[in-house]
């Protein structure tokens, strides 16, 4: 793929750094501006402003690109609500139309890498002064934080424009927060103990029923998915999750009952009375703490 021309000079770091991701998004499309054009609600001229930091991109088509790159939204979305803040070229005015601009014709910049078309030239639009850019924390970004620059005193008419967009900042970030960190509390990885998963529903014995065993460990005891139950007494004619619990791990450990339906029958008591004379315990049958906690082991 042909390398992107350079930007504008008059780019400030925030506007860089968001023009550069975009690009590195349509990188890993793979899509060309035509075919862009074609995926998203903004024309192929829309797009060669945007990412050649012509113009600042509205942040609909932000999103648009990210969805098509398979990147986090709102990670984008925040770089975009920086770069909108000190953004010294244009603002974006293009309607949300497959293949138009939305204000008729606009001159077309040829792909990276293409020889470029003759076109008329534009006058330049003086620069807007630039907002002062609320803080966000790089790491929430993904990007490096780039050199500390001076901030110029503002009138107090920005004051409640810049109060308006930190808190739009602020709810981005902690989106990103809530994504970045929440998900991967639950997760374990290879060789590490998962989180206890019990069932949830009531408990009503069916004859023909037999239930599937979720075996895993957590807190360095076993545990089968049903209940997680320390002490609870079961003997015969006992029909609970408890039994669905105890019998799936007397079948993990050798013990075969014959099916686990729930019913603490004949063959369950049989189970535990193996198990309680390995372990060295009263031989009753009877399902009590001290059993509970060798059957965990």
């Amino acid at each position: 793929m042909a390398p992107w021309k350079a930007l504008p000079e008059h780019l400030d770091p925030q506007a860089a750094r968001l023009v550069d991701r975009l690009r590195r998004l349509k990188d890993a499309t793979g899509l060309s501006f035509t075919a862009l054009a074609t995926r998203t609600s903004y024309s192929r001229s829309s797009w060669e402003r945007y990412l050649n930091g012509r113009k600042l991109p509205p942040a609909d088509a932000v999103t648009e690109l990210a969805v098509l790159a398979g990147a986090d939204p709102d990670r984008m979305l925040a770089l975009h609500t920086l770069a909108a803040q000190t953004w010294t070229g244009p603002q974006p005015k293009d309607a949300a139309t497959p293949g138009t601009s939305g204000a008729g014709p606009e001159p077309t910049e040829p792909e990276p890498g293409a020889v470029p078309e003759a076109a008329p030239a534009a006058p330049t639009p003086a620069p807007a002064e630039p907002e002062t850019p609320a803080a966000v924390p790089p790491a929430l970004i993904g990007e490096p934080d780039g050199p500390a620059e001076p901030v110029r005193a503002r009138p107090a008419r920005r004051t409640l424009l810049a109060a308006g967009g930190a808190l739009v900042v602020v709810a981005a970030v902690l989106a990103v927060v809530v994504t970045l960190v929440l998900p991967g509390r639950g997760s374990a990885g290879a060789g590490e103990e998962e989180h206890r998963r019990t069932a949830t529903e009531e408990f009503a014995f069916e004859p023909d029923r037999t239930y599937d065993c979720d075996i895993h460990r957590f807190e360095g005891r076993l545990y089968a998915g049903h209940s997680d139950t320390q002490d609870a007494l079961l003997q015969q004619i006992s029909t609970t999750w408890e039994v669905v619990e105890a019998q799936c791990l007397l079948e993990h450990r050798g013990y075969r009952i014959g099916g686990i339906d729930g019913a603490y029958g004949p063959a369950t008591e049989r189970a535990v009375k193996r198990l309680q004379d390995k372990e060295g315990l009263v031989v009753d049958g009877i399902m009590g703490p001290h059993t509970w906690e060798a059957l965990r082991r």
